[in-house]
């Protein structure tokens, strides 16, 4: 089943019925809001939404390495070491929402 998301220029943008769909609208509608202050034009905006709710979670390497995305790109990396070590989604999901809220300390060796 689809969710259905409404703004002007795209009234019918369907939302994928996914568990992480809701999390990459919110972050494409926030990469497109830069973009839109940084005076992008409406087709790289529209290739930015499109970038951003295609984005493959186990592409790490697809992250930009900026500062702007230090915090998602580690956040990233350590929920994916959980599951390989034998976390469940749970949590890792809570891994990842503790480092992209600023909740943990410290650093570590596969964050450089």
């Amino acid at each position: 089943m689809m969710n259905e998301k409404k703004h002007p220029e795209h009234p019918e943008f369907q939302l994928p019925d996914d568990p992480h769909a809701k999390h990459r609208y919110e972050s494409a509608m926030k990469h497109v809001q830069f973009a839109k202050e940084a005076g992008k034009s409406s087709e790289k905006i529209h290739e930015i939404f499109r970038k951003v709710m295609n984005f493959d979670t186990k592409d790490i390497e697809k992250i930009p390495q900026d500062e702007a995305h230090k915090k998602y790109r580690s956040a990233v990396i350590h929920a994916q070491k959980a599951i390989e070590n034998g976390k469940s989604s749970e949590e890792a999901h809570e891994i990842f929402a503790n480092i992209v809220s600023g909740k943990t300390e410290g650093q570590c060796h596969h964050c450089k």
